[in-house]
C-alpha cells in the first residue's frame, strides 16, 4: 500500500508528536512525500505569519523525513492538492488534512488526536 503525504499531516502530526513514519511503517504502508509537498514546507518556514511552533514543527519534520530516508517523488507539472486527488483516484492513501482533499479521494489516512495515533478511513 502507497501513501502520499502532505504538508498539512506533516505539521499536525509532528506538533501533537504522533511518529506517523513509524507508525505507517507498521501499517504496512510504502511512504512517499512529493518533493513539491517538501518544498511547501520550506517556503512555509519562511513566511512572517507561520507560527513559531509551525516553525519549530516544521524543522523537526524535515530530519524525520531525511532520517527515515522516505522515499521522494516528483509530480510534474499542476497543482499539489489536485495531483493528490488525482493519486487518490489511482488507489493511494492519502494523508492530508484539507478537506476538499478528503472528501475527493477514496482512501484516506486520518489522525485519532487523543490517541495520539493515525488510521486509515475508506
Amino acid at each position: 500500500m502507497n501513501v502520499l503525504l502532505d504538508s498539512s499531516f506533516i505539521i499536525s502530526c509532528v506538533r501533537g508528536r504522533i511518529d506517523f513514519i513509524s507508525q505507517l511503517q507498521e501499517q504496512g504502508f510504502r511512504i512517499q512525500i512529493p518533493r513539491e509537498v517538501l518544498q511547501e514546507m520550506k517556503d512555509l518556514r519562511f513566511k512572517n505569519k507561520t507560527s513559531r511552533e509551525d516553525k519549530l514543527a516544521i524543522d523537526m519534520a524535515m530530519e524525520m523525513i531525511e532520517k527515515n530516508k522516505v522515499k521522494k517523488i516528483s509530480m510534474g507539472e499542476g497543482k499539489v492538492d489536485e495531483w493528490l486527488i488525482k493519486k487518490g483516484i489511482e488507489g493511494y492513501y492519502i494523508a492530508t488534512l484539507d478537506n476538499v482533499i478528503k472528501r475527493a479521494v477514496p482512501r484516506k489516512v486520518i489522525i485519532f488526536k487523543a490517541k495520539g495515533m493515525i488510521g486509515v478511513e475508506g
